[in-house]
This record gives structure tokens, C-alpha cells and sequence, in this order.
């Protein structure tokens, strides 16, 4: 991982859900989502991204637009303080059980590698402090600004499993 948050939050990954068994991760936790379910919503995640991130490489217009000042505020809040509000996920990132729970650590690693890639030749195309692309509730954000999103909200889940983890073990 050449990103020093992206490797930040493979540890926190590999630290939270690594040694899990199947069985735990995909145990249901009552009106939350499983460990399986929250790994499928930052693979989701990653995967969005990448492609909607392809589309500027392969027109090479960027068509982010410019955040309000509540947009700015949350983006704030959450990439700068790590604090994240009660909103619904984005419908392309709500899990829906299509990775196995099997394959959902594989899959969320493979899905994290493939963004770091594709955020690293947008930079070299664009540069690092450029908005790219829009994220659904802050706009447009720059490659670092991405970077970053990700390692927050990586983290965010990942004291999620943590707690569920827990919680099984209790």
C-alpha cells in the first residue's frame, strides 16, 4: 500500500476482522448491520469510487463541483475529526449479501489496493489538491481529500466490528 492512510486502515482491518471465523462475521446482529455486512459496504464503497474516478481519467474532464458550506462543514467534521453523523450509506454501498462472507475480507483488500491504485494515477494525471470527482454528501473532493474519507470512514467500521466482535465474544 503506498498511501500511509490506506496502509492505516489495511492494519485496522487486518487488527479488527483478520482472525475472525466465518461464523462471526457473518453472525446477524439485530437491527445493525453483521461484521460481513459492514466489509461489504467499504468494498462497495472502494469499488464506487474507483470506477466513478475512472471516468475522469478516461475523459479527462474533471466535473466535481464545488461543496456548499454545509457540505464543507460535514466534509470537515468527518475528514478532518473522524466524526461521522447518523446518515443512510449511499444506495450503491448498502450490502445486499452479494460477497460471500467467505471472500469478504479478500474481497475488501482487493477492493482497497485497486482504489489506491486508481487514486494514484488520477494524482499523477491531475495532481493531489484538484477536486476529481463527488462524493454523494460532500461534493467534490480532491485526491488527498479521498484518501482520507476512506481511512476515516475504514476506521469508523472497523470500531463497528470491533464492538461486534466483542459483543459475540461476551
Amino acid at each position: 500500500m503506498k498511501d500511509k492512510g490506506f496502509a492505516r486502515a489495511l492494519a485496522a482491518i487486518d487488527e479488527a476482522a483478520g482472525a475472525l471465523d466465518v461464523a462471526a462475521i457473518a453472525r446477524p446482529v439485530s437491527g445493525r448491520w453483521s461484521i460481513a455486512e459492514i466489509l461489504e459496504h467499504l468494498t462497495l464503497a472502494f469499488k464506487a469510487n474507483a470506477v466513478a474516478l475512472e471516468k475522469p481519467l478516461v475523459s479527462g474532464e474533471l466535473r466535481a463541483r464545488k461543496p456548499d458550506l454545509k457540505q464543507r462543514f460535514f466534509r470537515t467534521l468527518v475528514i478532518r475529526f473522524g466524526y461521522f453523523p447518523r446518515v443512510e450509506a449511499p444506495e450503491v454501498t448498502r450490502p445486499s449479501g452479494t460477497i460471500p462472507p467467505e471472500r469478504s475480507l479478500a474481497a475488501l483488500r482487493d477492493a482497497l489496493t485497486t482504489l489506491d491504485a486508481m487514486l494514484t494515477r488520477v494524482a499523477a494525471r491531475f495532481g493531489e489538491d484538484v477536486p476529481v470527482t463527488n462524493h454523494p454528501y460532500f461534493a467534490g473532493l480532491t485526491v488527498r481529500q479521498w484518501r482520507a474519507f476512506h481511512c476515516r470512514h475504514t476506521l469508523h467500521h472497523m470500531q463497528q466490528v470491533r464492538e461486534r466482535a466483542r459483543y459475540q465474544s461476551a
